[in-house]
């Protein structure tokens, strides 16, 4: 009762199953512990490739969540809120056409850098409050271009549209650009 390995061609004794003995298919126990990484591989491929996908999918900022995060960092901005500098994307951001990320990385410090940008906010909500801004004024809010580096978001308010730009770095979302277009 020698069968040959259908993957090897020894002869043996131990073959892996009795029904496929003389069928001319059946394989030794070597050749089939050999295989079996390869099988657990083979079926686990579509759902280490699923669970890629969905991990790639939660991470992905949809434009909605762009329009409320646009509102909620100008709001932080305007009130004078320190802790809206994590939410600017200091090294890029351009403010009313000055580029600020290039005064931002002629920095040499980090402490330099962190005044300049509790500096920057500070400054942006008293400039706020001393021109009359009140953030009722800002209604409308609704993205007006999106692709896959960055959302535009806009609102409108008596002194024109402001503009926000949020942009995905790093997998981080942050402001890149704040204007107000008359």
């Amino acid at each position: 009762l020698h069968d040959t390995c259908a993957h090897c061609g020894d002869i043996s004794l131990s073959l892996t199953s009795a029904a496929h003995k003389g069928v001319g298919h059946a394989i030794c126990k070597s050749c089939a512990m050999i295989k079996i990484p390869y099988l657990v591989l083979a079926l686990a491929s579509p759902l280490l490739l699923t669970q890629c996908e969905q991990k790639r999918s939660t991470t992905t900022v949809t434009p909605a969540g762009d329009a409320t995060f646009a509102r909620k960092t100008f709001e932080s901005l305007a009130r004078g809120d320190s802790a809206v500098v994590s939410k600017i994307d200091w090294p890029v951001f351009t403010t009313q056409g000055k580029n600020m990320g290039a005064n931002y990385t002629a920095l040499a410090s980090e402490v330099e850098k962190q005044q300049f940008t509790i500096g920057f906010v500070t400054q942006f909500a008293t400039a706020f409050r001393e021109s009359g801004g009140n953030l009722e004024s800002f209604i409308n809010w609704r993205v007006m271009v999106s692709d896959a580096l960055k959302t535009e978001v806009a609102a409108d308010s008596p002194n024109g549209v402001l503009t926000v730009t949020v942009s995905e770095r790093d997998g981080v979302e942050r402001v890149s650009s704040i204007n107000v277009v008359k």
